[in-house]
């Protein structure tokens, strides 16, 4: 007792409790100035080392020494009758009272009035860039495994995108890197990303092994690696999924929410048999031609006979039909309509908060139905849960553009691009975009950089039709045959079809049987836009009302509204009729698809 007597007399305590408060609020400060300073990290920690370090020595001067009116004396040479150490307690109170209102301030104003703000970190930001780049297949070649390993890369792939504080780059650029001998760094600097996650897949009949590793593309060192050895199943499948989009999420420091931990562990189908046939749809699907969408449409079919409960099945399945009418001049109009509606409402109906349901169900009610509200719902749906949802920008920014919002569907374009900066079929819808706002100039530059790319894309298809639009009709001719030459057409159709269109531009006599060219080249959606070019109004109108009643929503129709081929028919009353019959007047929502 007598200890902790003279302890209190020398104001052991007081002091104490002094010195934590002022070396907390010594480390607040700290906190706040050393990031504004570029203040090195060990800096606050030899701070914080010398605060403690020092409490000792602290205590023991107050042990030691007392104030006194002559100054500071040892406590052994103060005689008690002469201390001042209660006036000296008292004062001690007092700077402990206004330390703790000092505390409180600090809290109330940090807290309330100016709530910390996380410092970004410019690495992590940097890392938080992803590209997924193509799994090698590792598997014996009896195993047939190439699919699974593709399809294990485009789920994964999905799912990250799922993630709002990871951009994660689409399949079709990273795609472009199977089997490449470009280094980790390379492929960071082509796609602007800082984190590459490349891995191996290898299947030994009833046994899977998959090895990960996340690498910094600008150092090259592993950020994480782990090896998953499973049963294969598609349970087992979609878990190691939902650990990899886990664990790279931790390690990259992006906060999942609940319904982002929702969405990476899900699992779509439990037959092994049905995400098969899903996953060679897919490879089929991603190569868009009309052999490969047939293909796909029937590995799909066969996938949700399986499993009817399969949704990214149905919503694969919608895309296909959508597809391709694109690449299929034969696709029956309304057997397309009805196989995408089905598909497309199944997918829905079974996942709602699907990124790809969505975007499929929206450029279906467009196409099908003129429904622009509720395509604009089911799009914006699509990008609120994946934001970098290639095929939603890319549809979505066709809606805008064909309402005449010019600048929002321009950025949107440019989303997509950045989504997937080396897709061929982005460049080009950016291509079209900037098209249907007349910036003719960047357009056909944007043309010309991806044709030069890709001489096959589907670019060449409608660059002649864009440069109809421009009144360019001698480089309409000179692309159409190119385009002719390409695709096996009736090359002598062509040019007889360019001359035709270059010389009704120039305002002379037009000579010879359209319509027969037309039929000779196999043309369906273009015919519109080449009577509008030759300024036949009668044979324009007549031909829009036929692209109308097959039942598919056209380019050519779609985009009355802001297309310049049409403006010398605009107050025609049999076009504005046209325009309300698809919901160009008013843009109001058109009949919901049942």
């Amino acid at each position: 007792m007598a200890l902790l007597g003279e302890l209190r007399r020398r104001n052991i305590f007081k002091v104490s409790l002094a010195y934590v408060l002022v070396s907390w609020l010594i480390i607040q400060v700290a906190d706040v100035l050393f990031p504004i300073f570029n203040g090195p990290d060990w800096a606050m920690q030899i701070l914080v080392l010398f605060l403690i370090l020092t409490f000792p020595v602290a205590v023991l001067l107050a042990w030691a020494f007392e104030l006194t009116p002559e100054g500071l004396k040892s406590t052994s040479e103060v005689d008690k009758t002469q201390s001042i150490s209660v006036q000296t307690g008292r004062k001690l109170n007092h700077i402990v009272m206004a330390l703790l209102g000092a505390a409180v301030i600090f809290l109330v104003v940090d807290n309330y009035i100016f709530p910390d703000q996380v410092m970004p970190d410019p690495d992590v930001d940097y890392r938080r860039s992803v590209a997924v780049i193509p799994f090698t297949n590792r598997s014996a070649a009896e195993e047939n495994a190439e699919f699974l390993a593709d399809g294990i890369h485009d789920e994964l792939l999905t799912r990250l995108a799922q993630i709002a504080n990871l951009k994660v780059i689409s399949k079709m650029s990273v795609m472009q890197y199977k089997n490449s001998t470009k280094t980790v760094r390379e492929i960071g600097e082509e796609l602007g990303v800082g984190s590459v996650l490349d891995g191996g897949v290898q299947r030994a009949g009833d046994e899977l092994r998959i090895n990960l590793q996340l690498i910094d593309a600008r150092t090259d060192e592993t950020i994480w690696a782990d090896t998953y050895d499973r049963e294969l199943n598609a349970v087992n499948l979609f878990a190691i999924q939902g650990e990899v989009s886990a664990a790279i999420a931790d390690e990259l420091r992006a906060q999942l929410s609940e319904a982002e931990e929702e969405r990476i562990s899900v699992v779509p189908t439990e037959s092994m048999l049905a995400l098969e046939s899903y996953f060679a749809a897919k490879q089929a699907l991603a190569i868009r031609g009309s052999e490969t969408l047939l293909t796909a449409i029937d590995r799909l079919n066969l996938a949700v006979r399986i499993d009817p409960q399969f949704a990214l099945a149905w919503s694969g399945l919608a895309e296909a039909w959508l597809e391709l009418p694109n690449y299929l001049a034969s696709a029956d109009p309304m057997t397309v309509r009805m196989e995408a509606t089905a598909a497309a409402n199944r997918a829905i109906a079974l996942d709602p908060d699907s990124p790809n349901a969505a975007a499929v169900l929206g450029w279906h009610r467009l196409l099908h139905y003129y429904d622009w509200n509720g395509a604009e719902r089911s799009l914006q749906n699509a990008l609120a849960v994946d934001a970098s949802n290639v095929n939603a920008l890319h549809w979505y920014s066709h809606l805008l553009s064909w309402q005449g919002k010019h600048d929002q569907a321009i950025d949107v374009a440019r989303r997509a691009v950045a989504a997937d900066p080396l897709s061929t079929l982005m460049a080009t819808n950016l291509s079209y975009i900037l098209a249907d706002a007349r910036r003719w100039d960047e357009s056909f530059e944007i043309g010309s950089t991806t044709l030069a790319k890709d001489p096959y894309s589907s670019l060449m298809a409608n660059l002649w039709i864009a440069k109809i639009r421009a009144r360019r009709a001698v480089d309409a001719a000179v692309q159409l045959e190119a385009w002719a030459r390409a695709t096996d057409r009736d090359i002598p159709a062509a040019i007889a079809l360019g001359e035709m269109i270059t010389r009704a531009q120039a305002g002379e006599e037009v000579e010879g049987d359209a319509e027969a060219l037309i039929a000779q080249l196999n043309l369906v959606s273009e015919v519109p836009e080449i009577y509008a070019a030759m300024g036949n109004s009668d044979n324009t109108i007549a031909a829009l009302a036929v692209a109308h009643d097959k039942g598919i929503g056209f380019r050519s129709l779609l985009s009355m509204r802001i297309n310049p081929s049409y403006d010398f028919i605009r107050d025609d009353p049999r076009f504005v009729a046209l325009l309300e019959t698809v919901g160009l007047n008013s843009l109001n929502a058109g009949v919901e698809p049942r």
